[in-house]
């Protein structure tokens, strides 16, 4: 079954700790990490209104960019995820003691600098929302415009530097070209 999610959903695996935040579809990856992860197959996805979803499968619907070739990765591919017929309730609670439970014992959570496994669940039982609960374990970034700024002026400038260190590069050729010719 084709399933409408709403966002933020949080994804995990049975039988591993770790709990996956997404604040927004992304149909890309890996074919590599599809193939490894065997399409997802038993995942538990909870969406925002707190409807639990079974993944059923995952699968490759085509290739992004030139045949997986994009900027500096390779295969990448787009994907769709087919999801169990029965979605069942899941409630923020519940949600709530998993997270709880498991995620103290991945590396991420020594590595993200908390600073106790109590005060992790404090933080955790105290999120009011399932939004709430994305924006602790995985905080949304949203640009400014100053940063939008920024990001465009770096861009522009490389792009000018870049441009002229083509045109140095041709003075050259075309000096070096007129010493040969005579």
């Amino acid at each position: 079954m084709k399933a409408t999610l709403k966002y933020p959903i949080f994804q995990f695996s049975p039988d591993e700790n770790m709990v996956y935040t997404f604040w927004k579809e992304n149909k890309t990856t890996q074919l590599a990490l599809l193939k490894e992860c065997k399409g997802w197959n038993g995942d538990i996805v909870i969406d925002s209104t707190g409807t639990k979803y079974t993944v059923r499968r995952s699968y490759m619907t085509g290739w992004k960019g030139i045949h997986g070739f994009t900027g500096m990765s390779t295969g990448m591919i787009s994907y769709e995820t087919e999801y169990e017929d029965n979605p069942e309730p899941f409630s923020l609670r519940q949600l709530q003691e998993r997270i709880a439970e498991r995620y103290p014992k991945t590396w991420w959570f020594r590595e993200e600098c908390w600073d106790s496994v109590d005060d992790f669940r404090q933080t955790i039982f105290a999120c009011k929302s399932f939004e709430e609960l994305a924006e602790t374990m995985m905080p949304k970034h949203e640009f400014t415009v100053w940063e939008r700024i920024q990001d465009y002026f770096f861009r522009g400038f490389f792009l000018v530097l870049g441009g002229m260190l083509l045109y140095i590069i041709w003075l050259f050729i075309k000096k070096a070209w007129l010493w040969i010719v005579g």
